[in-house]
């Protein structure tokens, strides 16, 4: 029977962020796309309308980058997983940093498109740990799309996320130079200590050789 292997990419990225990443065999490797969200979805539905993208004939793990961990977190509740990898994320309400919470408090997420998305390359490269031409070539390309529905909708969600719920056969890999979600507030299985947010891509080596430790 088959083992079914399903990447999620972070907020704004597609499949192109595992273009790196080699898989140990004996696995089908799907990248689960993201889908529109509806307004206001919470987020336990939006991982039933994406989880209806997984074939159930075998065996079903996952890899979840960033966002697409806390995505990840969400659907193993909705269906049997073996494996539930985090790469760059967080698996815990308490492992966002505290400024997350100030920024929700204050509503600054609520701010026009305008205040929040224009200009905003530098600050992105720079807490997604941006060191290579081809990052950099990624994130230009994420950052030119200008329809904000679904990164407004995440933004949202990640800060209001709750969850204490972890599932058996969790792996947490974890960069040592992460901005995004500091080593300081988590406790990951793997870390990788030079590692930054995009470490899925420019550190792919180190993350391969614990993909083939654990799965």
């Amino acid at each position: 029977m088959a083992k079914h292997l399903y990447l999620i990419s972070g907020l704004g990225a597609d499949e192109r962020i595992f273009g790196n990443l080699r898989f140990p065999s004996g696995y089908d490797v799907h990248f689960l796309p993201w889908i529109p969200p509806k307004e206001n979805e919470p987020i336990s539905d939006y991982a039933a309308r994406m989880a209806e993208g997984i074939i159930i004939d075998g065996p079903v793990s996952l890899i979840g980058v960033s966002f697409g961990g806390i995505m990840s977190l969400e659907i193993a509740r909705l269906m049997p997983v073996e494996k539930n990898v985090l790469i760059s994320s967080i698996k815990h309400t308490g492992e966002k940093p505290p400024y997350y919470n100030w920024a929700r408090r204050l509503g600054l997420h609520n701010l026009p498109d305008h205040l929040l998305y224009k200009n905003r390359s530098f600050i992105v490269k720079k807490f997604m740990n941006v060191e290579t031409e081809e990052d950099r070539q990624l994130l230009d390309d994420y950052l030119s799309n200008s329809d904000h529905v679904y990164r407004r909708w995440a933004v949202n969600t990640v800060l209001h996320w709750e969850n204490e719920h972890q599932p058996e056969g969790l792996v947490h890999i974890h960069g040592g130079r992460d901005l995004t979600f500091p080593i300081r507030f988590v406790k990951p299985t793997h870390t990788i200590p030079d590692g930054g947010h995009f470490m899925v891509l420019n550190r792919a080596a180190a993350v391969n050789r614990i993909l083939h430790e654990v799965l």
